[in-house]
């Protein structure tokens, strides 16, 4: 079955586009324009990912966008013509998984969805369907919580945003060896074909867990930086 994608887009011209375009890339669609019908048609039918704009008359979209992810945890695609690093920035603290800004190429938004489809089909298979198998994971003494975005060390443990969790958990997961911002980056959206101008999103972000890092046991350069490599992950014993 095509993968069935929610609209949430209020001007006509930027629906009919969206509308082709998904449509021409296989998937099926329902739209609202309104940020109450999108939260009623979302309690009332299941999607695989949403297509949210940021500019909806009813509300502010990034108001809207923790609501939706409270709903569900399908991918939420933002496409909205505010294209500023700190805009981007918000809706993935707020629970995005990609921006698109407008105006925006068919080819690269059909590409965004489907590396976030894949990204989400991987993480439901990494925790066992999404029904209680999101095990903790360990590295050496860190603790790594996929439920609740937890980082421990002993008793003590912080408390990661989802976009900063993505981004830790592929640290982790080459602990011990250098991670660049381009593998970083596939962490937060995939592989897609376009080359991203927004990458210094990482060094935000990095700079946002070391800081968190610092309230952990042991937690002196848990994170190093190697020079035009990357970042390394050193966990502590």
């Amino acid at each position: 079955m095509p993968a069935r994608l929610l609209l949430i887009e209020d001007e006509p011209a930027v629906l009919a586009i969206l509308q082709a375009a998904v449509a021409f890339g296989g998937f099926d669609s329902a739209f609202v324009t309104r940020a109450d019908e999108a939260i009623r048609t979302l309690r009332e039918q299941s999607f695989d990912a949403v297509l949210l704009d940021l500019g909806l008359p009813d509300a502010e979209g990034n108001d809207l966008l923790p609501m939706v992810r409270e709903i569900t945890d399908v991918p939420i695609i933002v496409v909205s013509g505010r294209g500023t690093e700190q805009d981007k920035i918000m809706a993935l603290d707020l629970g995005a998984d990609d921006f698109v800004s407008k105006p925006f190429l068919p080819g690269e938004l059909l590409a965004r969805i489907r590396a976030a489809l894949r990204r989400y089909g991987q993480s439901m298979q990494e925790d066992g369907g999404g029904d209680g198998g999101r095990q903790p994971l360990q590295v050496g003494a860190l603790i790594l919580d996929p439920m609740d975005h937890f980082v421990r060390v002993g008793d003590v443990g912080v408390e990661l945003n989802r976009t900063e969790f993505k981004i830790f958990r592929r640290l982790a997961a080459q602990a011990g060896s250098a991670v660049s911002r381009a593998e970083l980056m596939e962490a937060l959206y995939g592989e897609t074909d376009d080359l991203r101008s927004d990458s210094r999103i990482i060094n935000v972000y990095m700079s946002r867990i070391r800081a968190k890092l610092r309230d952990l046991p042991g937690s002196a350069d848990l994170i190093t930086s190697a020079r035009g490599v990357g970042w390394t992950l050193q966990a502590p014993s």
